[in-house]
């Protein structure tokens, strides 16, 4: 139960240490949000997988992570009757290109419209990186429980990989991963089956999804 209708969305703080753990001004930041009145917060990006950053200072949670400061992080976040849930995330094919030089997708596609001059072309992810990737969402979720968050929500929007297997125009893949909506759903929906196994029936699983992409032969409200 959310005490009131103030939400806080994400937005990427660049708060990581050079671990990629949380710094002490993220517990800061979210104590002061707290003490405002929010009843829930969304984290920034916390990335599920260390080998991929959409950008410099992300958190990362997964199992080379120090609970202890996510602890202090998540206790900060619910002071006042406050809730906190970690944003989890894999940015896909938007990892700048001095971060990562063959960055993964759904399909060897790349950003497009002056994009490709701070990101480099993708490699189409194997099967196998696939369920690894879904399985790094539910450790990361599994994890956030831990730690003392109260929930979590999967990042579908803004261009990163769930939203670039959900875009008929990133995903032209003609597996099982691809193609029709069914198939373009799956990668998400396994993530979602995945977390929720790990996490038990009782935790809540959001998710952030855009209504439309504004991309031709994109994902649209349909």
């Amino acid at each position: 139960v959310i005490k009131n209708r103030l939400f806080k969305s994400a937005m990427s703080e660049q708060l990581g240490t050079k671990d990629h753990n949380p710094s002490k001004g993220l517990a800061y930041l979210y104590r002061t949000w707290a003490k405002g009145g929010l009843g829930l917060s969304i984290t920034g990006n916390i990335m599920v997988d260390r080998n991929a950053l959409g950008e410099p200072k992300n958190v990362v949670l997964d199992g080379k992570s120090n609970l202890e400061p996510f602890k202090l992080w998540a206790e900060a976040g619910k002071i006042n009757g406050s809730h906190i849930w970690p944003q989890l995330n894999h940015p896909g094919k938007q990892i700048p290109n001095y971060i990562t030089k063959v960055p993964v997708a759904p399909s060897a596609i790349a950003l497009e419209n002056g994009l490709e001059k701070g990101f480099n072309k993708p490699r189409a992810l194997t099967e196998n990186e696939i369920y690894d990737i879904i399985e790094k969402f539910a450790t990361a979720a599994e994890l956030s429980k831990a730690a003392g968050f109260t929930g979590v929500q999967i990042h579908g929007a803004h261009g990163y990989l769930v939203s670039q297997f959900l875009s008929p125009r990133h995903n032209q893949r003609t597996d099982r991963w691809g193609g029709s909506l069914e198939n373009r759903m799956r990668f998400v929906l396994a993530i979602y089956q995945a977390i929720r196994h790990s996490v038990g029936s009782d935790f809540p699983i959001g998710i952030k999804l855009n209504s439309a992409d504004f991309m031709r032969g994109g994902f649209t409200e349909d």
